[in-house]
């Protein structure tokens, strides 16, 4: 899926600059579009300028820019027969982003396709102020909405979507692996603070056996507002601190304290059942966040309608609930025999919570578009038919004037040459032509 990533600034000039700044190589730049394509960094400028000029709109932010990255395994239609990168359609692309979203229609805008990273990228900058002097409207809601229309784009031309992807929160980040190929094995504190939490994790029955229990391994927590902040000293000596957003959501202080007290009553319930879990756990990291999506995702792909996939769920073990707000609930019981009630979609999809419901959407259109195409071929064939069987009868009833010649088939050539009239053709020998 195609990561977007927005940003803005005060002076336009230097990110367009650099935007439009090829490198000796000559495979940076690969592509060009919008509204002022064609022109130089000053010119695109200078426009840019012009029209905030004309309006009164000086200081504060000139410029929005967003980057949507692709994975180079992942381009869907957008690459060539032999997999490389097909920039134009890249381009194309991000221009149809840009009219999706609004932009090409009120803002100047430029669109350019970079090609010299192991990835593929497009950006897409615009002018702050519109061609009517209104200030671009940047809020969470509007970035989630180009976000949305990245995403449903990306499906379209048959790019993975993040739904479809589990991630997996005990993965190590993409940096830390492409270090790792690049100069084998490497430390990564964050991977070792991920360690010592989820360790001390699922022994502890409350905050404050946690809190011991990571003192133990040299982590230092504290409790800001109602989320956690975690810190350690690394194998290099150095102090490292990180929040929990930043490690993931398995690290969050509302998912640990519901792990806490499901954890203690499992043991109080089943202390078999407990330890056997410990075990299951130190030979590999479980997440009940990634199963639950696993199934959603497998309900999901044959799914048309909500009834059936609250049936698809139920076959898998989870229970689904569609509230008055349009948003799911879930519930399951995983296999480590933890019980997990009313898990809200926007815990699980936080930016976008009404994705399944969209889905279902798409799956059922997506039939509706085979079944019209499925009666489209019916038809063709049926008129197919009737056209061989008319085009038969012509030809029997062509075949009957002949007949006396002896003939049960179609006239021959020499036929049509006896009763074609003859004519002078014009040749300096008086040569008859036909």
């Amino acid at each position: 899926m195609p990561v977007l990533k927005i940003s803005h600034g005060g002076e336009s000039s230097k990110m367009i600059s650099y935007l439009l700044n090829q490198n000796e190589a000559g495979n940076r730049v690969q592509a060009l579009g919008g509204s002022v394509a064609g022109r130089d960094g000053e010119a695109v400028e200078r426009e840019f300028k012009a029209t905030r000029e004309q309006f009164g709109q000086r200081g504060g932010r000139e410029y929005y820019h967003v980057a949507l990255s692709f994975e180079r395994h992942d381009l869907g239609d957008l690459a060539k027969p032999d997999g490389t990168p097909n920039h134009a359609k890249i381009r194309d692309y991000g221009e149809a982003w840009a009219k999706e979203v609004g932009i090409a229609q009120r803002y100047d805008y430029l669109v350019v396709v970079h090609g010299e990273k192991g990835h593929p990228h497009v950006h897409v900058v615009w002018n702050a102020t519109d061609q009517d002097g209104r200030k671009y409207n940047d809020d969470n809601r509007n970035l989630d909405r180009l976000r949305d229309v990245n995403d449903r784009m990306a499906r379209a031309h048959g790019i993975q979507r993040e739904l479809d992807r589990v991630r997996d929160p005990h993965r190590p980040s993409d940096k830390f692996i492409r270090q790792a190929e690049r100069g084998g094995s490497r430390y990564s504190w964050r991977l070792d603070m991920q360690d010592r939490i989820r360790e001390a994790g699922r022994r502890a029955f409350s905050e404050g056996e946690f809190k011991a229990r990571l003192k133990e391994r040299g982590v230092e927590l504290r409790i800001r507002g109602d989320k956690y902040s975690y810190s350690m000293t690394d194998r290099g000596g150095k102090h490292r601190a990180s929040r929990e957003g930043r490690l993931g959501e398995s690290y969050q202080r509302v998912h640990l304290v519901e792990k806490f007290a499901q954890q203690k009553e499992q043991l109080r319930r089943d202390p078999e059942g407990y330890r056997r879990r410990l075990r299951e756990e130190q030979a590999g990291p479980y997440s009940w966040q990634r199963d639950l999506r696993g199934r959603i995702i497998e309900a999901l792909r044959t799914s048309k309608h909500h009834e059936a996939f609250r049936d698809a769920l139920e076959r898998k073990g989870v229970k689904a609930n569609l509230g008055e707000d349009g948003l799911y609930r879930f519930s399951f019981k995983d296999p480590q025999g933890l019980v997990h009630q009313d898990v809200s979609a926007q815990r699980l999809y936080q930016s976008t919570p009404d994705r399944i419901s969209s889905r279902l959407q798409e799956n059922a259109e997506r039939q509706e578009v085979a079944v019209a195409a499925s009666v489209t071929r019916a038809a063709g064939r049926e008129a197919g038919g009737l056209v061989t069987t008319l085009m038969r009868q012509v030809e029997s009833a062509t075949r009957d004037p002949h007949g006396a010649r002896g003939t049960e088939g179609l006239p021959t050539r020499e036929d049509l040459r006896q009763e074609r009239p003859r004519h002078r053709g014009g040749h300096e020998d008086g040569a008859e032509s036909w």
